[in-house]
């Protein structure tokens, strides 16, 4: 027996699950990537601190050589970035196809309907719960505008240096990739206090679902 619209947006199949922690893993890696460019070896702080522990041994730093070796660090990281933006891209292009493609239980947008329903044909007792489920929908909903914003801005920058119509937009696509960024560091906040609350309260079992399925 088929399961209900209502039952498929409590279940998760395997493509999804994969899809869900992998896009978690890559989003969470290429966020890394940049606190270790912008806090951990930015040159303003790192190369003093180089020159400290090497004078401790007698190696003098001068302020070029450590602006070389910053530089070297940061390509580095900056490899690690574009590898893993770039295998984010692919998982996007595999959601867009799951949605466009994929049985009713894996698209987004058939479960998003069947909530915007239920809310709309909830009696006023459930109204409220009704509406929780819809926000929640609705923040996804923003979460892969953000994620397809990120990627494709991501994407620019990969090759501005070597389109020029993308290099010559650079900075202000630079600008929406950073704001993006927040954007979904503020749905990661957003998405693991949801969670946290759904499994304590009315929806037990949510995070073993999303890990093992059903």
């Amino acid at each position: 027996m088929p399961l209900s619209p209502e039952k498929s947006t409590h279940d998760y199949s395997a493509p999804l699950r994969l899809w869900h922690w992998a896009n978690a893993l890559l989003v969470s890696g290429s966020l890394l990537t940049i606190l270790f460019l912008k806090v951990i070896v930015a040159p303003r702080d790192i190369i003093p601190e180089w020159q400290e522990t090497l004078a401790k041994t007698g190696v003098i730093l001068s302020l070029k050589q450590g602006r070389e070796l910053a530089y070297a660090v940061g390509e580095r990281i900056w490899e690690w970035h574009i590898a893993i933006g770039l295998t984010l891209a692919g998982f996007w292009l595999l959601r867009v196809l799951l949605e466009l493609r994929g049985p009713a239980e894996v698209r987004f947008s058939a479960r998003l309907l069947t909530v915007a329903r239920n809310y709309r044909l909830a009696p006023p007792a459930a109204r409220t719960e009704a509406s929780g489920e819809l926000f929640a929908k609705i923040t996804y909903a923003l979460f892969y505008a953000f994620l397809t914003v990120m990627v494709a801005t991501g994407l620019c920058l990969t090759w501005a240096d070597d389109v020029a119509f993308l290099g010559n937009i650079e900075h202000e696509v630079s600008e929406i990739h950073e704001v993006t960024m927040y954007l979904i560091l503020g749905f990661f906040a957003l998405h693991l206090a949801g969670v946290v609350r759904a499994e304590l309260t009315k929806d037990h079992g949510l995070i073993s679902r999303m890990i093992g399925g059903k």
